[in-house]
């Protein structure tokens, strides 16, 4: 097998004088041409030497970089021929490879977005996180989409082999810009974003937790085996900072309970479901679930869905003499759901009109995620669905401190980090502790 170098007269305006370089490989039967994307001067190149003459007008660094490429080339032809497989898409295979390298690592390599589609596909969680990480891929698409059409990085890709500490820090750094690079580039974004869902400004929770989800990516391509990168480890999870819990007291929700909401059927509906669901502390998806089925000798009985996965554990939650009268106003619904369930934001939108309409007004703390700050607000401006979840938890943590036993029927998993957040260790607590060592 002999490989040469020829040179092609080549075509188009301003051309004149400049020549493409082409390669020839021959094997017996086997006569192979394609033309490369090298051009050279022709009155200064050196068809025997394969370089530019010396003391010519040419730039150093090209006179240097073309024969370095056509070097290669050679090389890799010799290395790579095999004469069953030889034709014209190997030999252009071949050249591209050298002079584009970035894109024969992606043909032999599946790039981050292909390895995150995977991820989605194999995602045995919950439809919740399932969307967070779909999310992500959205986010992850326009920030190499901005990099080879804005910044003009027309080879840009990311590869779970390679990346690194500072395309991670990068990535989060468009995210944190988002929603200003959107009014910068709109004609861009118009092809990624629909108009309605213009890019907000991310807090800092938001962003902490994108970036955790990529690391729990990475890991998991590691785990995978498509990868020994572990830059994930030198990341590091960041710990989101959330605000003190503030959720409704028992005298609170018993105002809610025993409101006379007859002139308002919608919120008396929501009132119901509100109040039942303070009492068996689920998530909103987990209540939204249940049907009669559920109910089960004065308990409910569910597995949590989020918590599937973790750890597959029935919870059991005994059904307060109130929750059981709530109930019993539904039992000759059409369906067998227990209540006649709406959207979710209906059903948030409504807890906050209940709650003003009821006079809990409250005011607490809570943290301005954008900016760290605290601020006080009345309590039927940030309430919603969780806080029927919270005021379970912490009403019942002050009767009785003990987490395993509350995780137990809140479908916490034992140990959960996110418990914290469900419950305040206030001064009545630290009192009675005291007043138990006297």
């Amino acid at each position: 097998m002999k490989a040469s170098v020829y040179l092609k007269e080549a075509k188009g305006n301003g051309k004149q004088g400049v020549s493409c370089i082409c390669f020839r490989v021959r094997d017996k039967e086997i006569d192979i041409k394609v033309a490369s994307g090298l051009q050279v001067v022709d009155k200064y190149w050196d068809g025997n030497a394969l370089r530019y003459r010396r003391n010519t007008i040419v730039d150093k660094n090209e006179q240097k970089r073309i024969p370095e490429q056509i070097a290669a080339i050679i090389e890799q032809i010799e290395t790579s021929f095999d004469r069953n497989k030889a034709d014209g898409d190997w030999l252009r295979q071949v050249i591209e490879d050298v002079l584009h390298p970035n894109l024969a690592y992606e043909r032999k390599h599946p790039n981050l977005l292909t390895r995150l589609s995977e991820y989605i596909g194999r995602h045995e969680g919950t439809r919740q996180t399932k969307g967070q990480i779909e999310n992500l891929y959205r986010k992850l698409t326009r920030y190499v989409a901005y990099n080879r059409e804005i910044m003009e990085n027309k080879e840009f890709n990311l590869f779970v082999e390679t990346i690194s500490l500072e395309d991670m820090n990068d990535f989060r750094g468009y995210v944190v810009n988002e929603h200003l690079l959107y009014l910068e580039h709109p004609d861009f974004y118009k092809d990624y974003i629909p108009a309605q869902y213009k890019p907000k400004e991310k807090s800092s929770t938001t962003i902490i937790n994108t970036m955790n989800l990529f690391c729990v990516f990475l890991h998991w391509c590691k785990k995978m085996g498509y990868t020994s990168n572990e830059v994930f480890l030198q990341y590091g999870c960041k710990v989101p900072v959330y605000g003190v819990p503030f959720y409704l007291s028992i005298e609170e929700r018993n105002i809610l309970y025993e409101a006379d909401l007859s002139s308002t059927p919608l919120l008396e509906v929501i009132r119901d479901i509100f109040v039942f669901h303070c009492y068996i502390g689920c998530r909103v998806g987990d209540l939204y679930r249940l049907t009669r089925e559920n109910i089960k000798d004065g308990f409910v009985e569910y597995m949590p869905q989020r918590t599937k996965k973790c750890e597959a554990k029935t919870v059991r939650v005994p059904l307060h003499e109130k929750a059981l009268r709530i109930l019993s106003k539904y039992e000759n619904s059409d369906t067998d759901k227990l209540f006649p369930f709406k959207p979710v934001y209906t059903y948030n939108s409504g807890i906050r009109e209940l709650l003003k309409q009821c006079g809990i007004d409250r005011m607490v703390t809570v943290l301005d995620t954008h900016g760290y700050k605290t601020v006080q607000k009345p309590l039927y401006e940030v309430a919603s669905s969780h806080t029927a979840r919270k005021t379970f938890v912490g009403n019942l943590y002050k009767q009785v401190p003990d987490p395993n036993l509350i995780a137990s029927m809140s479908g916490h998993v034992e140990g959960s980090r996110a418990f914290a957040r469900y419950r305040n260790i206030d001064d009545d607590m630290k009192r009675k502790l005291v007043d138990m060592i006297n």
